[in-house]
C-alpha cells in the first residue's frame, strides 16, 4: 500500500525552533556551542566557509547545535590554486553531515581591494548568511572603524546573533577545536598581506595596545562594541521620531539625533552611511544655511516649503552605470549658488551655471578621502591629464593625505571644437616610470570616452601595479565605449562646459565653477 509521498525539502514547513540536542556531542565541542547564538535546532543555516579554523569551526558548531548546514565556499580568484581550497570545504561538510556550495567571483587586484571581496562574498552569501567572525575580528573591527572616524553605529561593530555566533570565542580556541576534530585549516596568505588595514592592526595596532595597556585588550574592545550596540539602538529608537523630511523638526533636533535620522532616511537603515561631512551639508539644508546638498551615492538633497527631498541616482538606459556606491553626485545646474558667478564678467558665453564652485570643493574633498582609504599604505602615482585637469588635479592632490607624487601628460581629441574628435594626439608624454607603481589618471571630463579608453591602453602597456581613474565630469549618455571609472566626481548633462579648468579656444579656465557654454561654436 503506497503512502503519501515525501515532501522536498523546498516544500517543508519551516522547522519549528528548539534547543540543540548536545547529548552525542563531545564535550569540548559542547562548551563551545553554549556559547554560540545560532538559531534554533531544525533551523536552515547557510554558512560561509572559507577553510579557515574559524570558518571550519563556525561549520561544525551549527551543525554540532542541529542546524540543517549549507557551507558555501566563495572563490575570489585572486591567487593560483585558491580553488582547490574548495575540496578542503567539501570534505568537511561532507564529513559532518552539511550540504555544500561553490561559488566563484570575478575580482582583479588593486585599489579598496580588501572591501571589493567582502561585499563579493556577502552578496553571494545572502544577508542572512553566518560567519565565522570571533572575539578578535571584532575587537580588529573596532578599531578599524575607529580609524575611519565612525560613529556609535560603527563602533559597536558587528552585532552578535545567528549571523555572527562566534563572537564569544577567540581564535585560539577554533583553532583548538579544529585540532581536536583532526581538521587541518587552509591558509590565505592574504592574512599576511601589510596592504590590508585588518592585517596591520591585527600585527601592529593590537599587539601595541596590549603591551600599553598591560593586558589583552581583545576581551575590552570587544565587550564596548557591545555596550555601544545598545547605545546605538537607543540613539536609532529616538531618531526615529523625527521626520528627517521635515526641514524645521530635523533642524530642532539635537545634532546626534538629527544625524542618525538623516542617515537612516538616506540609507535605509543600510550597511554603508554617507560620510559625516554630507551628512552635516544635508543638516545646513534644514537649517537654511544651503540650498541644496550632494550626497555620495544617495544623490542630491534640496529644500522645498519646509520639505527635503532626496534624488536618487538610478541608471537609465543608455547611462553609464558608477561600479561603486560612492562615485556618484548628480547635478542639474539649478539652485546656483551666490559664490558660483564668474569673477571675470558675465559674457555672453558664459552660461547658467553647471556645479558650483562650493559642491566642487565639497566633493573634491570626499574623492580626496576616499582616495586617501583605497591607498593606504601604496601612495598613488597621480597623473593629471593637461591641460583641462590642472586645476582638478592641484585641488585633489591636496585633498589627498598620503605622500603622493605628480606627473602630467598632454592629449588632444578636441582641437578647437566643441566635440571630441575621436582622433588621440599625445603632446606631452609622462617623465615617471610606470613600473609596478599605482597610478590613478586624474581627467577632468568624460565625453565619448574615447580619449580616455586609447590613455588606459598606453598607460597599460608600461606595466603599473595597478591603474585607475578619477574624473571630476562625466557627460550623461554621450560614451562610445564602455570604461570602468572607479572615482567618478559629477554626472552632467551632455553639453559643452567651460571653468574650472574646462576650456574653448583656451578661454574660460579661469572661471571658478563649471558653467555651461553659451557662446557659438568655434
Amino acid at each position: 500500500m503506497s503512502g503519501p509521498r515525501p515532501r522536498s525539502r523546498a516544500e517543508r514547513p519551516p522547522a519549528r525552533a528548539r534547543r540543540p540536542d548536545i547529548t552525542g556531542v563531545d564535550p569540548q565541542t559542547a562548551a563551545l556551542i553554549g556559547r554560540c547564538p545560532f538559531p534554533g535546532a531544525g533551523s536552515d543555516l547557510v554558512c560561509g566557509v572559507s577553510g579557515g579554523a574559524d570558518s571550519l569551526a563556525l561549520l561544525v558548531l551549527a551543525v554540532a547545535s542541529g542546524c540543517r548546514v549549507t557551507a558555501v565556499h566563495v572563490d575570489h580568484g585572486l591567487r593560483p590554486g585558491s580553488a582547490a581550497e574548495a575540496e578542503v570545504v567539501a570534505e568537511a561538510a561532507r564529513r559532518f553531515g552539511a550540504s555544500f556550495r561553490s561559488e566563484r567571483v570575478a575580482l582583479v587586484d588593486g585599489p579598496n581591494l580588501e572591501a571589493r571581496a567582502r561585499d563579493a562574498r556577502r552578496r553571494v552569501l545572502g544577508p542572512d548568511a553566518a560567519t565565522g567572525h570571533t572575539a578578535d575580528d571584532q575587537a580588529e573591527t573596532v578599531l578599524a572603524n575607529l580609524l575611519r572616524g565612525a560613529g556609535v553605529g560603527g563602533l559597536a561593530a558587528m552585532r552578535a546573533g545567528p549571523g555572527h555566533p562566534l563572537l564569544d570565542l577567540r581564535r585560539t580556541e577554533t583553532a583548538a577545536l579544529c585540532r581536536h576534530l583532526g581538521l587541518v585549516p587552509v591558509h590565505d596568505p592574504s592574512n599576511d598581506d601589510p596592504r590590508f588595514l585588518r592585517n596591520r592592526i591585527r600585527r601592529r595596532l593590537l599587539p601595541l595596545c596590549s603591551e600599553v595597556a598591560g593586558r589583552d585588550v581583545v576581551p575590552i574592545l570587544a565587550r564596548q562594541a557591545g555596550v555601544l550596540a545598545g547605545d546605538a539602538e537607543v540613539l536609532e529608537a529616538v531618531a526615529s521620531l523625527v521626520d528627517p523630511a521635515d526641514a524645521a523638526a530635523l533642524a530642532a533636533a539635537p545634532t546626534p539625533v538629527a544625524r542618525r535620522a538623516v542617515r537612516t532616511w538616506l540609507t535605509g537603515g543600510g550597511a554603508h552611511p554617507p560620510p559625516l561631512d554630507a551628512v552635516d551639508r544635508v543638516l545646513e539644508v534644514a537649517r537654511k544655511e544651503r540650498r541644496a546638498a550632494e550626497v555620495p551615492g544617495s544623490g542630491r538633497v534640496a529644500r522645498s516649503n519646509g520639505r527635503l527631498s532626496s534624488t536618487p541616482v538610478t541608471p537609465q538606459p543608455g547611462r553609464m552605470a558608477a561600479p561603486l556606491r560612492y562615485s556618484l553626485a548628480v547635478v542639474t545646474g539649478e539652485d546656483e549658488a551666490p559664490w558660483s558667478r564668474p569673477s571675470l564678467g558675465d559674457g555672453p558665453d558664459v552660461g547658467r551655471v553647471i556645479v558650483s564652485e562650493g559642491d566642487l570643493q565639497d566633493r573634491i574633498a570626499e574623492l580626496g578621502a576616499q582616495i586617501t582609504l583605497d591607498y593606504a599604505g601604496r601612495p598613488p602615482l597621480l597623473v593629471g591629464v593637461l591641460k583641462g585637469a590642472f586645476m582638478f588635479m592641484s585641488d585633489l592632490s591636496r585633498a589627498v593625505s598620503l605622500p603622493v607624487e605628480v606627473d602630467f601628460m598632454a592629449v588632444s581629441s578636441y582641437g578647437s571644437a566643441t566635440r571630441s574628435s575621436g582622433v588621440v594626439r599625445i603632446v606631452k608624454d609622462l617623465d615617471a616610470d610606470l613600473a609596478d607603481r599605482h597610478v590613478l589618471v586624474v581627467e577632468d571630463i568624460v565625453d565619448s570616452g574615447l580619449t580616455l579608453s586609447y590613455l588606459q591602453r598606453y598607460l597599460l602597456a608600461r606595466g603599473p601595479a595597478s591603474l585607475e581613474v578619477c574624473a571630476l565630469l562625466v557627460k550623461d549618455g554621450q560614451q562610445r565605449t564602455e570604461l570602468d571609472l572607479r572615482y567618478v566626481g559629477f554626472h552632467i548633462p551632455a553639453e559643452f562646459v567651460v571653468g574650472y579648468g574646462l576650456d574653448v579656444n583656451e578661454r574660460l579656465r579661469n572661471l571658478r565653477a563649471v558653467h555651461a557654454y553659451a557662446g557659438d561654436s568655434p
